[in-house]
């Protein structure tokens, strides 16, 4: 949409534009400079307007279009206020009277067609130019905050999983099970030695496999179930369709964690997590729900906690996708066992 600034710079020239062609009419031949003028004046005037509408209408419409066909709608528009120019042009001579200008206009209808066709389709690439130059810089604005977002986000992510907190633990249920399971201790060292490849891999990427992200939750859940025991059950069902979707990479861990440290442990008898994936009505975006039975947002969840993550998590979904993914927390009712549910909708790329 054209701004108070590009319309009266435009105007401006316009007029400027209008003074000229009248004093190269008026050197050439008996017409007076000021009848000529007050002609140009009104047509350039009707020019502008006409821009205006179409900017207007292209910002709101027609640049959310494919690109043949804005070349087209930009085209018919150049075309039509020529035209339609020309017909002010005539309109104005004739209620004047000056039969020899409407006669000069008429003859030359097509030159002066032709010229107006150059003068407006320049008027309208330079603003289209402009408005691409002005999206081009806005998305590398975004990419640029979306990569030190993606910055901050993995290393919150190591941070909140791979901190010594939880090595220790992790180490603390090998020693453990080394006496007495010693294969079950061997298993448990191979499951966070995938969770550290994982992580460190996971840096270098922008998407992966939906079918990676829940192998990764599915063995941080397994581990944290080799702590915890049996106060720990946890279910991963993912539509089959779904597996090769791409989706962030430590976009659903940091969830899950939240679910096992502030959902379940607090909770002396232990509880479930549930993880669930499935296209939305319609199957251009997929959903995804972390289901805990634990002790509820109002007692687990605090911004000293948790709170940074998820606005991490918030934030770096907007950047990716926009309005196009949501992000939405609620606690579950009594009757289905209390607890938290996290609901992720995102697009399927």
């Amino acid at each position: 949409m054209m701004t108070k600034r590009s319309i009266f710079f435009l105007w401006l020239v316009l007029m400027l534009y209008a003074a000229v062609q009248a004093s190269l009419v008026a050197n050439s031949g008996s017409v007076p400079f000021v009848g000529v003028f007050l002609y140009n004046l009104i047509a350039e005037n009707f020019r502008l307007l006409s821009i205006w509408a179409m900017l207007c209408f292209a910002g709101r419409y027609v640049q959310q279009w494919h690109i043949g066909k804005q070349i087209l709608v930009y085209a018919a528009w150049v075309l039509a206020t020529s035209l339609m120019l020309i017909g002010a042009n005539l309109s104005i001579v004739f209620v004047g009277g000056r039969d020899s200008a409407f006669l000069n206009i008429w003859n030359n209808k097509h030159w002066i067609l032709l010229q107006n066709v150059l003068e407006n389709g320049l008027i309208i690439a330079g603003f289209v130019v402009a408005r691409y130059r002005r999206e081009i810089g806005e998305q590398k604005e975004r990419e640029r905050e979306l990569r030190l977002l993606n910055t901050q986000m993995e290393l919150a992510a190591l941070r909140a999983q791979l901190n010594p907190h939880f090595l220790f633990n992790a180490l603390n249920v090998v020693n453990a099970l080394v006496g007495v399971q010693p294969d079950e201790a061997r298993r448990v060292l191979e499951m966070l030695s995938d969770l550290l490849r994982y992580t460190l891999e996971s840096d270098k990427r922008e998407m992966v496999r939906l079918q990676e992200e829940l192998d990764f939750v599915q063995k941080y859940l397994a581990l944290e179930q080799a702590r915890f025991g049996k106060r720990l059950q946890y279910r991963i069902e993912a539509d089959e369709t779904l597996l090769d979707a791409l989706i962030p990479p430590m976009l659903l861990q940091p969830l899950v964690e939240n679910a096992v440290k502030h959902g379940i442990s607090p909770k002396a008898s232990g509880g479930k997590v549930s993880v669930s994936i499935a296209p939305e009505q319609g199957g251009k975006r997929l959903v995804v729900e972390i289901c805990d039975n634990g002790i509820g947002l109002q007692h687990s969840m605090n911004t000293h906690s948790t709170g940074i993550g998820l606005v991490n998590i918030a934030s770096r979904l907007e950047k990716l996708f926009g309005g196009s993914a949501a992000f939405t927390m609620r606690n579950n009712g009594t009757d289905t066992g209390g607890g938290v549910t996290v609901s992720l909708v995102l697009p399927i790329a």
